[in-house]
């Protein structure tokens, strides 16, 4: 899923691209319609979509598709950078597209992984404002990874994690922040838990916790049980608005004061969606929200595991209808 334009991008899990506005009103673009695509990534304010092995732009202000390279028949994901230039995660790594050389990390942030041979399906990637593709991955109760890649340099950037324990956090997704990159982080495994932390130039720093915000006298937090079990998460900067998905609603903050406690933010709301019961690498569900993005003005586009896309539309959540 992507937004352009206050538009969102959709391919459903037959690989058919919609395209919906912030009202929710379906698209009709019938070159878009046509195709079958694997990935979409942006591209400025166009959109990339990999067509089996054909990299295509769909450029927005022509309505029509330009072939622009080719790509590996088997791709876990696309993204391109300030300069158009597009690299692909695979098995072997990030992939440069235009010359066809692969990136693969020396090591692994997290310990528990003593070996990297190569890259399986990553949880969720995004190419931030400094050409930066962020790549994270979630291993349930054996926590997570976070890999860095500077599509300039072409090298991986040695992350300082700081208070933010890799192990302990799988990753749910990432997003642009004023001052760095924001990332999301959530497990069911006995009990619910989650992160939400931002990476600077110094580092990791925590902006808000579940196990440092239970059942503390002064924001009086319910039981354990009850605390968030946190997924995908998104900033909107022309409201300075941070939002996070948990099985309890979705939270909203203002970016940049002290959030450390869930009394802290406001629930905004609580979709009525479905859960779909155990997951090979932790006990419990797994989240059913994949990703949750701004469309401006205070409206959000989430998408789900169960239930298809849905638009808050600042009122009211309904899921799209094609």
């Amino acid at each position: 899923m992507l937004v352009v334009k206050h538009f969102a991008w959709l391919l459903t899990s037959t690989g058919k691209i919609e395209v919906y506005n912030a009202q929710g009103t379906l698209q009709q673009l019938p070159l878009v319609a046509a195709v079958t695509a694997q990935h979409l990534a942006n591209d400025g304010d166009n959109v990339l979509a990999q067509i089996g092995s054909r990299l295509e732009r769909w450029n927005v202000a022509k309505s029509g598709w330009e072939t622009i390279g080719k790509m590996p028949a088997v791709t876990f994901g696309i993204a391109a950078n300030r300069q158009h230039h597009v690299f692909a995660i695979t098995g072997k790594g990030v992939l440069d597209v235009e010359t066809g050389k692969s990136y693969l990390p020396a090591s692994s942030p997290n310990s528990q992984l003593r070996q990297l041979t190569g890259f399986g399906q990553p949880a969720t990637y995004f190419m931030d404002s400094e050409d930066r593709l962020w790549i994270g991955f979630g291993y349930g109760e054996w926590g997570g990874n976070i890999f860095t890649f500077d599509t300039n340099k072409h090298e991986y950037i040695n992350l300082r994690f700081n208070k933010f324990n890799i192990e302990l956090n799988p990753i749910k997704s990432f997003f642009q922040l004023r001052d760095g990159v924001g990332v999301s982080s959530g497990l069911q495994h006995m009990m619910t838990s989650g992160t939400l932390a931002e990476f600077t130039n110094t580092g990791a720093r925590i902006i808000y916790n579940t196990w440092a915000d239970r059942d503390t006298i002064p924001t009086k937090q319910p039981t354990f049980t009850e605390q968030p079990y946190i997924g995908p998460a998104t900033y909107d900067a022309a409201t300075n608005q941070l939002y996070f998905y948990s099985q309890l609603g979705v939270y909203a903050a203002t970016y940049g004061g002290s959030l450390a406690k869930l009394a802290s933010w406001h629930k905004v709301f609580e979709p009525k969606l479905h859960w779909r019961y155990g997951q090979p690498d932790a006990v419990g569900s797994p989240m059913n929200v994949l990703a949750m993005l701004p469309l401006g003005e205070g409206k959000l586009v989430l998408l789900t595991q169960n239930d298809g896309a849905g638009i808050w539309n600042g009122q009211s959540f309904e899921l799209l209808q094609p």
